[in-house]
């Protein structure tokens, strides 16, 4: 009966030891989110132009009709102002 709570023990403890470690070694493929400032920062948002998903603090900033509009890149918003201009 001993050696079965001693056993029993042990393998507690080297799951324990084996899920910390573990947990330290992928944490570092996951990036915080406070790295990318704050959650504003961090959505993801659709460029109305191509229809492509990019985080909002990567995009380009453009000022339409008095609202603040999010691109993926510099060309998809001369796009979009081109195909507005031409309506």
């Amino acid at each position: 009966m001993v050696r079965l709570l001693v056993f029993i023990m042990l393998v507690w403890g080297a799951y324990h030891l084996i899920k910390k470690i573990t947990k330290a070694y992928f944490a570092s493929f996951h990036p915080r989110q406070d790295q990318y400032g704050s959650d504003s920062d961090a959505e993801l948002i659709r460029d109305p132009q191509c229809g492509a998903y990019f985080m909002k603090q990567k995009g380009v900033k453009g000022v339409i009709d008095g609202q603040v509009v999010y691109f993926c890149s510099q060309r998809c918003y001369e796009r979009y102002l081109k195909s507005r201009s031409a309506k």
